[in-house]
């Protein structure tokens, strides 16, 4: 536990309570990165919180999200919070539909007669853990606006207020303005029965290896560009395929700036600096990398 907490910066109290939980979050969600570089070398889903664990605090990595849930939901139990993961539905927007349950694992955190959802692996999860209450919008420290719906008793959605079509153009450098009347976008729908990560060890598996963004872009098979993503102190950063991109939210306005990476060396030294990865088979993801510029740049020339 004192080496996890050391990996992810915190050093500030440890008392159960609802600011040390939205410090936490803040820290894990700067620090430990939401990637697919372990799927570009064959590796597999863990389903062991301890492996998770590991794996960052030893290998210096990230990781897809049941992992980063479950260590981050491991930690926040060694530290006295009552948390257990939950199973959520991602909503695939270009099918109009839900994935199966366990497409996505969220934490839920009770504190007396609070419960909290929080998650640190979603690229559209608030930035603070957010209170289960129905339909009340809750802000978080950048702007974002976010809700619950509740279903039933034990069914919810997570929604979100985006900008404008999920953040605006993807790898454009430009300033995003936001809709004046937004419509409330479901992110995923939650159950909140407490579960088990090694219930879904073949559902995650199948489901990484396939499931898509909110912009239709398959994210986490083998065949895929490299994808790594952090949030910072006012937006996000990550690095999709051979472009490294910054999102800061200021003043109601998401500023996105884009910066293309030639070399494999480049996306090497990106994958480091950035966001602190140092993978341990890096002359085999350098491979893969090379591979993909390679057959990019034969599929340009026909």
């Amino acid at each position: 536990m004192e080496a996890y907490l050391k990996t992810i910066g915190y050093e500030g109290r440890r008392d159960v309570t609802p600011d040390t939980l939205k410090a936490l979050q803040a820290a894990h969600a700067r620090t430990i990165p939401l990637e697919n570089l372990g799927f570009m070398c064959g590796e597999k889903v863990l389903h062991c919180p301890l492996a998770v664990c590991r794996r960052i605090v030893l290998g210096g990595r990230g990781g897809a999200s049941p992992e980063l849930n479950g260590a981050y939901c491991w930690l926040l139990q060694q530290l006295g919070f009552q948390a257990y993961l939950v199973a959520c539905q991602l909503y695939d927007h270009q099918s109009g539909s839900f994935l199966p349950e366990g497409s996505h694992i969220a934490v839920l955190v009770s504190l007396g007669r609070k419960r909290f959802l929080t998650d640190v692996s979603c690229p559209a999860f608030s930035k603070e853990p957010v209170v289960i209450v129905p339909h009340k919008v809750q802000t978080d420290a950048v702007g974002g606006r976010h809700r619950l719906r509740r279903h039933d008793e034990m069914t919810w959605s997570f929604q979100k207020l985006f900008f404008t079509s999920f953040d605006g153009p993807l790898f454009e450098e430009c300033d995003i303005a936001p809709d004046p009347n937004p419509p409330w976008t479901t992110v995923y729908r939650i159950s909140l029965i407490p579960v088990v990560l090694e219930d879904f060890k073949h559902l995650t598996t199948v489901i990484y290896q396939n499931v898509k963004s909110l912009k239709g872009e398959r994210l986490f098979s083998p065949k895929r560009d490299p994808l790594v993503m952090t949030h910072t102190k006012r937006g996000r950063k990550f690095l999709i395929g051979k472009r490294f991109c910054t999102v800061l939210y200021k003043e109601g306005v998401a500023r996105k700036t884009v910066t293309d990476i030639d070399t494999s060396e480049e996306m090497a030294d990106v994958i480091w600096r950035e966001f602190g990865i140092r993978f341990l088979e890096e002359k085999q993801l350098m491979t893969r990398i090379d591979l993909l510029y390679e057959r990019r740049t034969r599929r340009s020339s026909i």
